[in-house]
């Protein structure tokens, strides 16, 4: 990785990787005028959220293997049709909550391949001790992407209106097909038929057996739930309970976001002079210093930022290195081991948001407690995880 031609890949993957994440963060900060435009509860609003996560996820499952088979870039480009029809389903129903839903859904069946793809081709294509470092890249965007999208997705929001926030997810989408169609070369050489549903189910099978897939794995899915719950629930707590605007609240979201770009830098720079255990063990500290700020914090803004400031912080060193922990010793089943981790982060953080929602996630304390319990498991994890034998795959 130590020519220009090697960074445009990374830096076509993170495009690609983008535009999943920036699908799902961007609407975050509509959420309550969605409400008041239908009349419905902010529970009700978060289903879009929620569905857009349950195509998003489960769709992974079958773009891994079958990109494995028949080649990344045609199950690049025909996900991302499937996104583009969504989101003409959100326009065109935009004044029907039910159709909103629907088109919500089939974004997410769309753009759940580049979630898998993004992180396969880069597998293709980097072997050794470049792999750890490319992926971490690629990490590094999803990770970023979700806290940076609700901030422009605010100030969209405030100026232009909510219908505006999916004309420029349209937009967005559109432009990552374009450079796709002209950019992205073929990363498979042998091509085969598509595997069977019994053939898949096998090959997930097996990875969920391992001791080590399911340590990392679960490391980035906890965390990633952990970012998605406190993106979701922050803006409801800034905006109700302390009553700024959109506006305001993507302003204030600038500081976590920060958080985000800072965890993950020093991941990079910091990992290779430790080594990934010691950098993993950073987050459950970090986590455990926000529960304790973020419970005795009072209702302001700028502690309730600061609180989120560390929280994501640790999740910016947690999930870049648990991806590329993850995706290390598979180069056969780099799109099965790809969807497996991919596709378990969207369904674990959907069913985990939605249910700490549902129970009355609503206050700083609430969260941080949650923090808590997260650090404990991410420590249990990180542990297995180094004290298991790295499978061949």
């Amino acid at each position: 990785m130590t020519n220009g031609i090697r960074y445009r890949i990374i830096l076509l993957a993170c495009l690609i990787i983008s535009v999943g994440q920036l699908s799902m963060g961007l609407v975050f900060p509509s959420l309550p005028w969605i409400a008041a435009d239908f009349d419905i509860s902010l529970d009700q609003a978060q289903l879009l959220v929620g569905i857009y996560l349950l195509g998003f996820g489960p769709s992974q499952f079958l773009y891994g293997p079958i990109s494995d088979a028949v080649g990344r870039k045609k199950v690049l480009l025909s996900g991302l049709v499937i996104a583009l029809f969504g989101l003409v389903t959100i326009l065109f129903f935009r004044h029907s909550f039910e159709g909103m839903v629907l088109g919500r859904f089939l974004q997410g069946l769309g753009t759940g391949c580049c979630a898998v793809l993004a992180r396969a081709s880069t597998r293709d294509q980097f072997n050794g001790a470049d792999l750890p470092l490319a992926m971490s890249y690629i990490a590094m965007a999803a990770s970023i992407t979700p806290v940076i999208a609700p901030v422009l997705g605010g100030f969209i929001n405030f100026h232009s209106g909510w219908s505006m926030v999916f004309v420029s997810l349209f937009s967005y989408v559109a432009l990552a097909w374009v450079v796709i169609a002209f950019q992205f070369k073929e990363t498979v050489a042998q091509k085969s038929s598509i595997p069977s549903p019994k053939k898949m189910l096998f090959q997930y099978w097996q990875l969920i057996r391992s001791s080590y897939f399911m340590s990392f794995a679960s490391i980035s899915w906890l965390n990633f739930s952990l970012m998605i719950t406190t993106v979701s629930v922050m803006p409801f707590i800034m905006q109700n309970q302390i009553g700024m605007n959109s506006d305001e609240y993507a302003l204030w979201a600038l500081i976590p976001a920060l958080g985000m770009i800072l965890g993950t830098t020093i991941c990079n720079r910091v990992r290779p002079l430790i080594g990934t255990k010691k950098m993993l063990l950073c987050t459950p500290i970090l986590h455990g210093l926000s529960a304790i700020w973020l419970f005795f914090a009072p209702l302001e803004p700028l502690y309730l930022m600061l609180g989120q400031l560390v929280m994501i912080l640790g999740n910016g060193i947690a999930l870049p290195c648990a991806q590329a922990m993850v995706m290390l010793p598979y180069k056969k089943q780099a799109g099965a081991a790809a969807a497996l981790s991919g596709g378990g982060q969207m369904v674990v953080s959907s069913i985990v948001s939605m249910t700490l929602v549902q129970v009355g996630l609503s206050q700083p304390w609430h969260l941080a407690i949650v923090i808590a319990i997260f650090a404990v498991v991410t420590l249990s994890n990180i542990l297995r995880g180094f004290n298991v034998e790295q499978p061949e795959g």
